[in-house]
């Protein structure tokens, strides 16, 4: 007999997004702090922003809009919306954080593994709510779900060109240390969000 499964209520799916959506802020917050290059859209936002002196948190919303288009095309409404509202509420808290909070990081490779720690964690929980921080996450779960390949290997293979090309901006000990950190972060990812393993489903 097949298995049932039910989907999240709306509360779970609030509060897993909140919980997801604080820890990818706290990891952000890490990352800018120890001087940490991401992968993502996050990390094309990081490089467009130091290159061009524009914030980080306007940048990245400028950047996801295409691949917010593509979520609603292939992934549907719901799914784009909280998406959507995930890259308002993270851009709104990265650029709270050193208002409220000053994180004083003294071995960056520590930094490194806590930051993506957090930030994986986050978008664990996200993934799972069915939402995303668009971006190249869409492109990742949708090769999950077209493609067969595990989203976190989608991912690191993104993150890494993304870092390469960071070695124009950042030292090359930065660069290894965030290398460091996209294989802790994507490690969690190609770990646990697995369709054969996980069976939680949101609306």
């Amino acid at each position: 007999m097949a298995e049932i499964t039910r989907k999240h209520t709306w509360y779970e799916d609030l509060f897993g997004l909140l919980t997801g959506v604080l820890l990818i802020s706290c990891g952000i917050g890490f990352m800018d702090a120890g001087g940490l290059l991401t992968g993502g859209t996050v990390g094309l936002a990081q490089l467009i922003s130091k290159g061009t002196n524009f914030s980080l948190s306007l940048v990245y919303i400028l950047i996801s809009f295409p691949f917010f288009l593509l979520a609603i095309i292939k992934k549907g409404v719901s799914f784009a919306t909280k998406s959507f509202l995930n890259i308002l509420a993270v851009s709104y808290l990265v650029s709270f954080f050193p208002h409220a909070l000053t994180i004083k990081v003294t071995n960056q490779t520590a930094a490194a593994v806590i930051a993506n720690t957090l930030a994986g964690m986050g978008v664990l929980a996200i993934f799972r709510h069915n939402s995303s921080l668009a971006g190249l996450q869409v492109i990742a779960l949708l090769g999950q779900e077209k493609l067969k390949i595990q989203a976190g290997y989608i991912q690191a293979a993104t993150d890494v060109s993304i870092l390469l090309i960071g070695l124009v901006s950042y030292s090359a000990i930065s660069t290894v240390n965030s290398l460091l950190g996209v294989f802790v972060f994507n490690g969690i990812l190609a770990i646990n969000h697995r369709p054969d393993l996980y069976r939680g489903r949101s609306a």
